[in-house]
């Protein structure tokens, strides 16, 4: 069984490395990838474990980075899963750099929103312990740390936390493609139904995004995944055969709690 697209709690995850890993044989996975958000911090503990256990598994080095296309229908927000890239190449070491630059600037933004939303100061301190912690910080640890003032219904907060601007904070997909096929890694377009969902797309809007992608690079299209039902696979094969691009399979499982309908290695709805 095989599931590329899996999340640790160094973004937004539940689990440490070695619980997933011992999730990960539990659920008779024997090929998988961790791809964390905007870190690649869970992905090589995992990395160093398997290679010290010399372990079966077959492992993908992953991430999954926010991203901006900024040149079609006025900017469309997508997340990038890059994959098999080696943790030392500069390519992905200089990514993960910009993106630490922007999420200090996105946390600054955040601080200031829950401020004015809850009249509730989150200090700078708080926010670089929790940074220290997970390597990263997002939404679901800024809810973390408000939490710690009260009990603040989740959905609310989330609603709340729209009116966050961030698009500018975003990474360009077009140069994070230039950037890693300067070196290693594939790139691939994540769970597209989102895109659809967030934009009201149409499955013709996904295709002229895959084909522009495609034009600039893109590797492969993430077409079975948790979200995807039968409608949705059978669209998504026909427009990565389209553009000859490579499929890929992930659950995006992150935990019970997380995503309580999401099962490790089912990556069809």
């Amino acid at each position: 069984m095989t599931d590329l697209h899996i999340h640790t709690k160094y973004s937004d995850g539940e689990y440490d490395e070695y619980e997933i890993i011992e999730k990960i044989k539990n659920a008779g996975i024997t090929e998988f990838a961790i791809c964390d958000h905007n870190t690649i911090e869970g992905s090589k503990k995992i990395y160093d474990i398997l290679k010290k256990e010399n372990s079966d598994l077959i492992f993908h080095s992953g991430v999954e980075l926010t991203s901006r296309i900024n040149d079609i229908y006025g900017g469309v927000n997508v997340h990038i899963l890059v994959r098999d890239f080696d943790f030392n190449e500069e390519a992905i070491l200089k990514i993960i750099d910009e993106i630490d630059e922007k999420n200090s600037r996105r946390a600054s933004r955040m601080q200031k929103l829950v401020e004015e939303e809850y009249g509730i100061k989150i200090s700078g301190e708080e926010i670089e312990d929790m940074v220290k912690t997970t390597n990263c910080f997002g939404k679901p640890h800024m809810y973390k740390l408000l939490c710690k003032y009260g009990e603040f219904d989740r959905e609310d907060y989330y609603k709340r936390m729209r009116k966050l601007y961030s698009d500018d904070l975003k990474l360009d997909v077009l140069n994070i493609i230039k950037i890693l096929h300067k070196g290693k890694g594939n790139v691939f377009l994540a769970h597209p139904i989102e895109i659809m969902d967030e934009y009201k797309f149409t499955y013709n809007d996904i295709d002229k995004i895959v084909c522009y992608l495609k034009e600039n690079g893109l590797d492969g299209l993430e077409v079975y995944h948790s979200k995807h039902d039968k409608e949705n696979i059978e669209n998504f094969e026909k427009i990565a055969n389209k553009y000859n691009l490579q499929m890929s399979a992930g659950s995006d499982y992150h935990g019970p709690n997380v995503k309580p309908n999401v099962k490790l290695g089912k990556c069809i709805k």
